[in-house]
């Protein structure tokens, strides 16, 4: 099949029709995990009520579900516990994770085995093996601050003031102003990160907290969402020309001069705290792999825009987002 004019043969629709079919999470699968969440939050809610310190304040859903950035091949969700501060003994916080994780085991019994239970950096990962789905449960340490603002705790007791109210309302404030095609064009990039790990490995890293803000730093600026093929390529031609070397932040809930002067490889601020970088562990390795990966993506796109069969543009596309990107 050749094309006559000069529109490229993979255009708008093609990627609006595939992120429809292999991309987006259907809605009836939200409320599944939101009902397997909501059965989580319970058992959680139970159990903490008579245990001797903490106290639960409230459960916030957080992460990509929450958002409706969700992709259909999502395997976990993420959860917010709010613990009353009075109630986490002063220098224990190095502890909570492991505490968390124990109060979650005593939450299932003998209904779930020990290692289902694991502890990481931020969080306690539940997994469950019947529906494959893994739950995040995040402890912050809230002191009844506005806007649900507390403090996230690190595995190794550092804390990180985070707000998953605010986090949501940036999202969703973005929504509005940019329309639908501001989720859709973030879900299609991280289908695209989502690849890249795939076969790239593990020094490939790209967060979806920064596609978010990405996309939302050059919606800022004036780049048009509105035709996702040309926004693919705005948003990995602003990776590459910048090196990532470009700060990105927002004036959504602080001034940008509270934030702080450093000199981490990649610098995307949290648009809840000024003092907190998402990419803080991104090594340069890290950044030159996500630029490479970037640049690759990028001569596949534009080779794909000029290709003259349907073919040859499929197999471009292909460099971004796997063998099920079929270009129907």
């Amino acid at each position: 099949m050749s094309t006559t004019g000069t529109a490229p043969i993979v255009n708008h629709a093609v990627l609006r029709s595939f992120a429809e079919n292999r991309v987006n999470l259907p809605k009836a699968e939200v409320d599944k995990h939101r009902d397997q969440v909501q059965r989580l939050r319970d058992h959680l809610q139970r159990v903490i009520d008579d245990h001797d310190h903490y106290k639960l304040i409230k459960t916030l859903h957080s992460g990509s579900v929450a958002k409706g950035t969700a992709l259909k091949t999502i395997s976990d969700m993420d959860v917010a516990a709010y613990l009353d501060a009075g109630q986490v003994p002063e220098g224990d916080e190095h502890k909570l994770i492991a505490e968390l994780a124990t109060i979650l085991r005593a939450a299932y019994g003998a209904t779930k085995a020990p290692e289902d239970f694991e502890e990481q950096a931020h969080s306690v990962k539940v997994h469950f093996h019947g529906s494959g789905l893994d739950v995040d449960v995040a402890p912050v340490v809230y002191a009844g601050l506005p806007d649900d603002r507390g403090d996230l705790i690190t595995k190794s007791g550092d804390r990180v003031e985070t707000s998953v109210r605010l986090h949501l309302e940036f999202i969703r404030t973005r929504k509005q102003r940019y329309g639908k095609d501001y989720a859709q064009l973030i879900r299609l990039l991280k289908f695209w990160a989502r690849e890249q790990r795939r076969t790239r490995g593990d020094d490939f890293r790209c967060k979806s907290f920064l596609l978010e803000l990405v996309v939302a730093h050059l919606a800022a600026g004036g780049t048009s969402l509105a035709d996702y093929p040309t926004a693919i390529e705005s948003v990995l031609a602003w990776m590459v020309s910048t090196g990532l070397a470009e700060q990105v932040a927002f004036d959504d809930y602080y001034a940008l001069s509270t934030i702080p002067a450093a000199r981490d490889p990649i610098r995307i601020i949290d648009p809840v705290n000024p003092t907190n970088n998402v990419c803080k562990t991104y090594t340069n390795r890290n950044r030159d792999f996500l630029i490479e990966a970037a640049a690759d993506a990028l001569d596949a796109v534009t080779a794909a825009r000029y290709g003259t069969t349907k073919s040859y543009a499929v197999e471009c596309w292909q460099q971004l987002f796997g063998p099920s990107f079929r270009g129907d």
